[in-house]
């Protein structure tokens, strides 16, 4: 019995001791690197737009000093920001994180090629060698829009661009109708600059005689000038009303709407004018017609001879007093 027992202790001792070598065998083998890496891209599944987090694990000995990998923006992928952690310790190792985010910006299999990551560590001696260790390719596949299941039905690809010709014909046209506008509003403007301006008389000119009346008009007339700034016709319009409404009002005829040929024609038979008066009445109206409507603007002024013909022509100092 006491032999038997003894074979039971030797054989667990030997089971037990059989475990721990194992245990040791795999803890070495765990630690035969002395420094490792992985890397992975999340999430799984790409869209165009998406953002994705490419991630690079470094695990390494605590007396290995790592260096921050340099990654050039991969094509197809807009970097936006980066950062590294610092995650627990794995069987006494030191575990580094380094994290990048991308924007997608293009559809297809997309790639990160493998990254080159820098390190010091001691040899055997105690001096710091410089190691060198790859993060293995990352590779991706971004789908479009158009090709996911149950997406968007409206959605269609950007057209290519086309020439659109432009409608010189049209722009030309509107310029056309612009200028016509324009000199449409010169001409409006013009004609009502160069109108004739009003005589402006009191309502005291009411009770004037004819004779009266004529001079006054005539005196506001040569005060506005309008031969020494240029507006000969203006002149000889006003001047042409001013005779005719004296003629209308002195003999009661319509003078102003008759024309000159119909006034002389009335003063044919006409007893209370001489042949004289007659004679100036017609080469006046005759010269005024001429300014106005030939605008000639060299014949001399008419003033002179209308204000001869109305004194020549007023009536009898008692004529005049019985028709005030």
């Amino acid at each position: 019995m006491k032999n038997i027992t003894t074979s039971l202790s030797v054989g667990l001792f030997l089971f037990l001791a059989y475990i721990i070598c194992l245990n040791s065998l795999s803890q070495a083998k765990e630690f035969s690197n002395p420094v490792s890496v992985s890397a992975n891209i999340t999430p799984s599944n790409f869209t165009l737009g998406d953002i994705a987090t490419y991630t690079i694990t470094l695990q390494h000995d605590p007396d290995i000093e790592p260096s921050s990998p340099n990654i050039e923006q991969p094509k197809g992928l807009e970097f936006i920001e980066q950062g590294e952690n610092m995650l627990p310790e794995i069987n006494g190792q030191k575990v580094r994180e380094y994290w990048y985010k991308f924007r997608i910006d293009d559809t297809g299999k997309l790639s990160i090629p493998s990254i080159p990551l820098s390190f010091n560590a001691p040899d055997q001696k105690g001096k710091n060698i410089q190691g060198t260790i790859q993060a293995p390719e990352v590779s991706l596949e971004v789908k479009s829009l158009l090709n996911i299941p149950g997406g968007p039905e409206e959605i269609y690809d950007i057209k290519p661009l086309e020439e659109y010709p432009l409608p010189w014909i049209d722009y030309l046209w509107i310029a056309l109708a612009g200028l016509a506008v324009l000199g449409l509003l010169y001409f409006i403007w013009f004609k009502w600059k160069s109108r004739p301006s009003p005589l402006n008389l009191s309502n005291s000119d009411t009770v004037l005689n004819p004779e009266q009346l004529a001079f006054k008009e005539l005196e506001v007339l040569k005060k506005k000038q309008l031969l020494q700034i240029g507006k000969a016709q203006d002149h000889f319009f006003e001047l042409s009303e001013i005779f005719r409404r004296y003629l209308e009002n002195r003999y009661h005829f319509p003078a102003r709407e008759w024309t000159t040929e119909e006034i002389t024609a009335h003063f044919k038979n006409f007893s209370n004018l001489s042949d004289n008066l007659k004679l100036q009445a017609r080469s006046i109206l005759t010269q005024t017609d001429r300014v106005k409507f030939a605008k000639d603007e060299r014949a001399e002024d008419e003033m002179p001879s209308i204000i001869s013909f109305i004194h020549e022509a007023q009536p009898p100092i008692t004529e005049a007093v019985n028709t005030t």
